[in-house]
C-alpha cells in the first residue's frame, strides 16, 4: 500500500498515546499498580513506534510533531503524578529532584509558547534522552522498585535538556521543530544564514 495512504498511522498511535493518559491517571489515583503498569508500557512503546514510523512513511508534519510533543508532555506528567500515589516514598526522600526538574520544565514550555505562540517540539537528541531515562526509571519502578540513581541520572538529563531548549529559543527567533541535532544544529543553521550567535 502506498506509503502517502499510511500516513495517518503515526498520528493515530500518537493519539492513542494521549488518550491513555485520563485512564493511566485513574488507574493511579485508585492504586491500581499492576493496571497502571500494564497500560504505560505500551503506552512509553508507542512514543518510539510513531516517531519511527512516521520518518518512515515520512509523513512528518507540523500537526504530528506538535501532537506528539503535547502526548509526550501529558504522559510525563501523569507519571510524574502516579509516583505520589503508588510509590510515595519517592517524592518523600527524593521529591526535590522531580520538583526541580518539572519547574524548568513548565518555564520551557511557557517560554516557548512567549517565543512561538505554540510548543517548541525541537525533539533534540539531549530532551530525547531524558524522556527515554526518565521512561526507563519509571518503568524499573513501577515493575521492579525505586533505583535511586536511576532517577538522578534522569533528572540530569532532563535538566540539562530545559537549559538546551532556552539556548535554542535565543538562538531560533522562528519555530524550528524535530531539530535532533540541538545546540551545534542551531549554530549551523545561524552560521548559514549569515547570523551571529
Amino acid at each position: 500500500m502506498d506509503a502517502q495512504l499510511l500516513g495517518w498511522i503515526p498520528n493515530a498511535i500518537t493519539a492513542a498515546r494521549l488518550a491513555s493518559v485520563p485512564v493511566l491517571a485513574w488507574l493511579a489515583f485508585h492504586g491500581m499498580d499492576s493496571a497502571f503498569t500494564a497500560l504505560l508500557i505500551p503506552a512509553l512503546a508507542s512514543d518510539v513506534v510513531d516517531g519511527w514510523l512516521a520518518r518512515k512513511l515520512q509523513a512528518v508534519s507540523p500537526l504530528g510533531t506538535t501532537l506528539d510533543s503535547i502526548a509526550d508532555i501529558c504522559l510525563m506528567l501523569v507519571i510524574v503524578y502516579a509516583i505520589w500515589p503508588l510509590h510515595p516514598q519517592v517524592y518523600l526522600e527524593h521529591g526535590w529532584v522531580i520538583i526541580s526538574v518539572l519547574i524548568l520544565w513548565v518555564f520551557a514550555h511557557a517560554a516557548s509558547f512567549f517565543r512561538y505562540g505554540r510548543l517548541a517540539s525541537f525533539h533534540t537528541q539531549l530532551i530525547r534522552a531524558g524522556i527515554f531515562a526518565f521512561s526507563l526509571f519509571a518503568l524499573v519502578l513501577f515493575l521492579f522498585g525505586f533505583v535511586p540513581w536511576m532517577l538522578y541520572l534522569a533528572g540530569g538529563l532532563c535538566a540539562l535538556g530545559a537549559v538546551e531548549h532556552f539556548a535554542l529559543l535565543m538562538l531560533l527567533p522562528e519555530w524550528t521543530p524535530n531539530l535532533h541535532g540541538g545546540f551545534p544544529e542551531a549554530l549551523r543553521r545561524r552560521r548559514a544564514a549569515g547570523k551571529h550567535p
